[in-house]
């Protein structure tokens, strides 16, 4: 990537990794399915002991610098759309909502670990030596259980590289019997946890509580699409676009009144999806919706709406990878790789 980032440098106590290394896996049988670096993200499946979230969610955390274990930032969620289905909603599936028939009864697909291409369970680590610097890369198929409403059947190559600890790479693949892929979305779905009010955008943020200003309701607001030429590009050529909480601190949250689950416990990171320039389709477009109370709670979130999905969409095509990543840098602070022409220089206070 054509822009460095301040990472953490976290130590994590009590899982099974080499002592030298920055890489986290299971390495056996009831270790909790958490994957990733002890020095950026990581990335989990629902298990137990891993980290915590509905069904149907692929988890995203970091290692928190207060307790040195693993902590939640935002679910990824897979979102289908097959072609030549009608208009009334059947052409889309949703991960995390539609019932699993291989679990009867359970809310949210069924993901569980492949050992096609990946190896084992702790998924397979290589290395690779190019101009005498060594990289390491670690890749986890995730299988997804056929969706239901519209018949998609499809799987995800999650994959990340030690020079680039705070980027999760996905990459989206359907299988044969599935049914027309038009397009495979991951959806970052839970922006509400640490409050996402600012997207940046090319020479614009848009802020949630302006776009969503007149809306009253408890429900999601309606979506926000902006296309590729909107979209801020990296040095390198590929399309960024980011997502940040308005709030200084955003663990503090004196206006707290949820559940427990929903007090964020982070500091404040800067989240973003992006897309190299070889995967970058003409329709590639960035969509968000907004939601003022937390999910399944009339609890308000404290400060005004917020974004809740954040994500990016485009026609499909197999192998294509969409890229989620996490930093402690400022948006403001990545120059010259990305250029903010306009945008909030001041924090709020909580």
């Amino acid at each position: 990537m054509a822009f460095g980032v301040v990472l953490w440098g976290f130590v994590l106590p009590g899982f099974s990794c080499a002592e030298e290394s920055q890489w986290i896996r299971p390495t056996k049988s009831g270790d909790p399915l958490l994957w990733g670096r002890k020095d950026g993200v990581v990335f989990g499946l629902p298990c137990e002991g891993g980290l915590p979230g509905p069904r149907g969610l692929i988890r995203v955390g970091v290692i928190s610098g207060k307790t040195g274990t693993p902590e939640l930032l935002n679910f990824i969620a897979i979102e289908p759309v097959v072609a030549g289905r009608d208009s009334r909603g059947d052409r889309m599936a949703f991960s995390e909502l539609e019932s699993s028939e291989m679990d009867a009864g359970s809310q949210g697909k069924r993901l569980w670990v492949g050992t096609e291409s990946s190896g084992q369970l702790a998924g397979s680590l290589s290395a690779r030596v190019e101009g005498g610097k060594s990289t390491e890369s670690l890749t986890v198929r995730i299988e997804v259980e056929r969706f239901k409403a519209n018949g998609a059947h499809v799987y995800l190559l999650a994959s990340m590289e030690s020079d680039h600890p705070e980027e999760i790479h996905f990459a989206v693949f359907h299988y044969e019997d599935s049914p027309q892929i038009e397009e495979l979305t991951l959806t970052a779905t839970m922006g509400n946890y640490e409050r996402l009010r600012w997207l940046w955008l090319k020479n614009q943020v848009v802020d949630s509580r302006k776009l969503y200003r007149s809306y009253r309701g408890e429900d999601f607001a309606e979506h926000g699409t902006y296309s590729l030429r909107r979209m801020l590009r990296t040095g390198d050529g590929g399309a960024i676009v980011l997502c940040t909480t308005n709030e200084a601190s955003p663990d503090l949250n004196p206006n707290f009144k949820a559940p427990d689950h929903w007090h964020y416990r982070l500091g404040r990171l800067t989240q973003y999806w992006r897309v190299a320039e070889s995967d970058i389709e003409p329709n590639l477009r960035v969509r968000v919706n907004g939601r003022q109370v937390y999910w399944a709670s009339h609890a308000p979130l404290g400060g005004g709406v917020a974004f809740e999905n954040f994500e990016v969409r485009q026609k499909y095509r197999p192998g294509q990878t969409f890229v989620f990543g996490a930093f402690a840098t400022e948006p403001w602070e990545i120059r010259p790789a990305i250029r903010f022409l306009s945008g909030p220089r001041k924090l709020e206070v909580n």
